[in-house]
């Protein structure tokens, strides 16, 4: 018997990222809330708020790619574990870690790929200038594989039904983007409240986006990407484990 490769599950990764990208990333929902609903967001804080151009395309790009990468993740696996799909995958020569690896790709790839849309389309009407665009590039796409992620940590809840992930997934998200500096600058906030926005991965995003923009990182971007590569391996291997033991109770 062949003996399995990493250069063997990565192939089978990928093929689950372009099955996923096929089949969900271009449907109603994923378009929803991957794109409409952050922009709408946007639009909702920013009108009459005369917020400053500078702080328009920052915060319109995190918002997007916190909400387009963590979306497809919890609403894909449970269809698909109600249509057997999920199991199919694991009858198959290939592991668990492998599957949720290539459904998270699916996810920063969609991420990635909207918010530099939506950010591309926003600069060029804002005339705002991109200064360093390679941190800005650098925080998108680690930004979207911790939100992918995310998704996939919270789409190991054990059901069959996308809303039941969504609902309890939204009072973790719409929190975050609260405490993270979106709305509020950290300066402005008090000491209590930038020693709670450190640990959300937000923050960082939002902190690499207006660097690349041009303006002073808060935490500095060292700092920045290696939160977000640690959240990215925290939220991977604590939702393999989940997943695990939800296939063992099964």
């Amino acid at each position: 018997m062949k003996k399995v490769t990493i250069f063997d599950e990565l192939k089978r990764s990928w093929a689950i990222t372009l099955n996923d990208m096929r089949v969900y990333y271009l449907r109603p929902p994923s378009l929803m809330f991957g794109i409409l609903f952050p922009i709408a967001l946007f639009f909702s804080f920013s009108v009459g708020r005369r917020m400053p151009v500078e702080r328009l395309i920052p915060v319109l790009s995190a918002q997007t790619v916190f909400w387009a990468s963590s979306s497809i993740g919890p609403a894909s696996i449970p269809m698909e574990r109600r249509m057997r799909t999920f199991e199919r995958f694991l009858s198959a020569p290939i592991s668990l870690s492998a599957v949720l690896w290539g459904k998270a790709m699916g996810g920063l790839i969609f991420g990635v790929g909207v918010t530099s849309i939506a950010a591309g389309i926003g600069i060029v009407l804002s005339s705002q200038n991109m200064i360093n665009p390679t941190v800005f590039m650098l925080g998108i796409i680690l930004s979207a594989l911790a939100f992918s992620a995310l998704g996939i940590l919270f789409a190991s809840i054990p059901t069959e039904s996308p809303g039941e992930i969504m609902m309890p997934f939204n009072f973790v998200r719409i929190p975050l983007m609260f405490i993270s500096g979106m709305f509020i600058p950290l300066s402005e906030l008090p000491e209590l409240a930038v020693d709670a926005a450190f640990f959300s991965p937000l923050t960082h995003t939002l902190d690499l986006v207006r660097l690349g923009m041009g303006e002073v990182s808060y935490f500095g971007w060292e700092v920045n990407m290696l939160i977000l590569i640690l959240w990215s391996i925290v939220f991977l291997v604590i939702g393999s484990y989940f997943h695990r033991l939800q296939m063992k109770n099964n």
